[in-house]
C-alpha cells in the first residue's frame, strides 16, 4: 500500500492526497472508490485486466475500453496503475498502453514507477541506469516519472542516493515532467525500524531536488514473511503506529510549503563536504557560496527572477549547526515557515562584505529561505 502526499488537492489525515493498493478486482475496486470519495482521497487504481493487457502482447488495447469506462467517472479515480519496476524489455507495450489511455481518457495519468540506481543489469534490461532512464522516457512518454530508492539501511546510507536523485532530476526537468519519489516507512529486510531522522531526510532531500509527488511505502502493513515486514504506518490490526504521527506532522510541514514549491523550477542542487557521489561541491560563487560546520546540501529554485533555497541537513541522527555563505549580491532572507516556530529574517548592511549567518537543524531536517538581492 501506497500513500502519496501531492502539492494538490484535498489532505487526509495524516495529510496523504492518493493512495494506491493493489487489489485488482473491478468491484472491490469501485468499493473502495466510494470510500475514498467520503474520506476525501483519490485513488490510483490497480486492475487486473490491464495487467493481462500489459503482460499478453496478443490481446488487443481494445479491452482497455472497459477498464475506462468502469474508472472515469469515479469521483474519486486519480490514475491507472500500469507496473513497478519494469524491465526495458516492456517499456514498448508500455508506452503503447500508455499513449491509448492518454488518448481515451487525458484526465487520468497513467502510473509507472521505476527502479532505483542499485538494480541490477538483469532486472533495468541495460547496461547502465542511465540508459535504462533515457529509454523509459524516450518510448513511454510519461507525464511524471516515479522511482523508489530506499537509502538508510542497517549498514548506513547507500552512497548512491543523491546520484540517483540527482540523475532522476536531470531525466525530469529535461522532458518538461515532474518526478515522484519514494519514503520508506516500514522495516523489512536490511532497512531498520525508520526514526524521524530517516523520514525527514528522505522527504526533505526530494523536496529540495525539486520532487513533486512524496511516496510513503507503506501506510498499512504488509503481510509478507519474505522480508520480514515490521508495521508500517497502520498495524496489521488498523491501529496507528508511532509513524503515522511522524507522518501527519511531516507531512503538514511539507503542505506548509506546497504554495510555494508548486510554482518553482529547480535551479541547481549542491553539497558541502564531504561531497557525495553524483552531488556538486558549492561553486563558491553565486548567491549561496558555501557551508561550513555541517553536512548540509542546498537545493535552489527560482520562480521568475525570485531565488529560493533549501537546506537540509544530510545527517538523520544527529542534529547540526551550520555556517552559510552568501554573496554579496545578497541582501536579505526570509524564511518561509512550515511550523509554528518564528521564521528567521535575516539582513545585512550593504557594507557588510562575509555575508554568513549560522542555521540550526534537527536530523535530517530542512529550512527554506526566499533569497532577496540587493
Amino acid at each position: 500500500m501506497v500513500a502519496v502526499v501531492s502539492f494538490c488537492g484535498a489532505a487526509a489525515a495524516p495529510g496523504f492526497t492518493l493512495n494506491l493498493s493493489f487489489y485488482g478486482d473491478r468491484d472491490v475496486n469501485l468499493r473502495a472508490l466510494a470510500q475514498a470519495a467520503q474520506a476525501g482521497l483519490k485513488l490510483i487504481v490497480h486492475d487486473a485486466r490491464l495487467d493481462k493487457v500489459r503482460d499478453e502482447a496478443a490481446r488487443p488495447l481494445s479491452e482497455l475500453d472497459a477498464v475506462i469506462a468502469d474508472y472515469r467517472n469515479q469521483p474519486a479515480f486519480w490514475g491507472y496503475y500500469i507496473m513497478d519496476e519494469p524491465n526495458a524489455v516492456k517499456f514498448e507495450r508500455l508506452g503503447r498502453i500508455v499513449a491509448y489511455l492518454k488518448d481515451r481518457d487525458p484526465a487520468h495519468p497513467a502510473y509507472v514507477n521505476l527502479f532505483p540506481t542499485y538494480a541490477s543489469h538483469e532486472q533495468l534490461g541495460t547496461e547502465t541506469y542511465e540508459e535504462h532512464l533515457a529509454a523509459y522516457v524516450r518510448t513511454v512518454r510519461p507525464d511524471f516519472i516515479s522511482y523508489d530508492h530506499y537509502p538508510v539501511t542497517s549498514s548506513g546510507l547507500r552512497p548512491d542516493y543523491f546520484r540517483n536523485l540527482e540523475t532522476i532530476r536531470r531525466a525530469a526537468l529535461e522532458a518538461e515532467v515532474p518526478f515522484w519519489a519514494f519514503t520508506l516507512s516500514v522495516a523489512h529486510a536490511v532497512y531498520p525500524q525508520p526514526q524521524p531522522g530517516h523520514i525527514r531526510l528522505q522527504l526533505f532531500s526530494d523536496l529540495a531536488y525539486g520532487a513533486r509527488g512524496l511516496q510513503y511505502f507503506t501506510y498499512g502493513s504488509p503481510r509478507d514473511d519474505t522480508y520480514n515486514f515490521s508495521d508500517g504506518l497502520i498495524d496489521r490490526a488498523g491501529r496507528p503506529t508511532p509513524l503515522y504521527g511522524l507522518a501527519r506532522e511531516v507531512n503538514a510541514e511539507v503542505r506548509a510549503w506546497a504554495p510555494f514549491l508548486v510554482r518553482l523550477r529547480s535551479d541547481a542542487v549542491f553539497h558541502a563536504d564531504p561531497v557525495p557521489d553524483g552531488g556538486r561541491a558549492f561553486p563558491g560563487s553565486g548567491p549561496v557560496r558555501g557551508v561550513k560546520g555541517a553536512s548540509l546540501l542546498a537545493g535552489l529554485f527560482r520562480d521568475g527572477k525570485t531565488m529560493y533555497v533549501m537546506f537540509v541537513n544530510r545527517d538523520y541522527e544527529r542534529e547540526a549547526e551550520a555556517v552559510v555563505i552568501f554573496g554579496p549580491e545578497v541582501a536579505a532572507l526570509a524564511e518561509i515557515p512550515k511550523t509554528a516556530s518564528p521564521p528567521a529574517a535575516i539582513r545585512w548592511p550593504a557594507a557588510e562584505e562575509e555575508r554568513t549567518c549560522v542555521l540550526r537543524f534537527r536530523p535530517g531536517d530542512a529550512r527554506f529561505f526566499e533569497i532577496k538581492g540587493r
